[in-house]
């Protein structure tokens, strides 16, 4: 056991003994609660690696068949009256950001408000020049984005459980490799101080016995 393992400032006491092996029981407790916490976040991450896999999957597909679908109305209504009623098209979408908490970490929750569906009637695009086509290349790109939304929604997830985890991991191998094994050690050395000390005071009291005795 080298002196750099005993904790620095700890007296020999049976008090201080006592006190150590509280810390080091409440040391033990805590490294088996973070242990099980980085368990937890690590199956938690998975998830929301595959769940992410899946949207990208889903916003790519929808983003695809919205510019597919665009290729074709530009085909339809001449690519010149298509740029036109595009350019004219003025809607604001509103991101709404809440959160929510998994595992005690506060992660996003995204929710994209559509300008148009508190007045359906409100057009803003000319309706004369579109066709029911437009209306549904409209909604197929607001279906993208809605998707795209929730990709950036379980990307950000990923990358709050992913800096817990290194947190949580960080204070795990603190406790296993640095904390604990130096209580330990300085348990160790107050025990093997404490008995020798008894010896000590053994071998005195028999040569004091003897002298008097003698």
């Amino acid at each position: 056991m080298s002196t750099e393992d005993i904790i620095p400032g700890i007296t020999p006491t049976r008090m201080q003994l006592l006190e150590l092996n509280q810390r080091l029981e409440l040391a033990t407790k805590g490294y088996e609660l973070l242990s099980e916490k980085l368990e937890a976040l690590t199956g938690e991450l998975l998830t929301s690696v595959n769940a992410y896999k899946e949207r990208r999957e889903k916003a790519l597909e929808k983003t695809t068949l919205a510019q597919d679908e665009y290729r074709k109305l530009e085909l339809q209504l001449g690519t010149t009256e298509l740029r036109g009623v595009v350019s004219n098209f003025k809607q604001v979408y509103h991101l709404e950001s809440k959160k929510r908490s998994l595992m005690g970490i506060s992660v996003p929750m995204f929710h994209l408000i559509d300008p148009e569906s508190e007045n359906t009637n409100n057009a803003s695009y000319s309706l004369k020049r579109t066709s029911a086509k437009f209306d549904e290349n409209l909604f197929l790109f607001k279906d993208s984005l809605q998707a795209i939304i929730q990709l950036s929604e379980v990307q950000s997830t990923i990358s709050r459980l992913a800096k817990e985890i290194i947190e949580t991991k960080r204070r795990v191998n603190a406790l296993n490799y640095i904390i604990i094994p130096r209580i330990k050690a300085t348990v160790k050395w107050i025990r093997l101080t404490l008995a020798e000390r008894e010896r000590e005071s053994f071998v005195r009291l028999k040569k004091v016995k003897k002298k008097i005795s003698g």
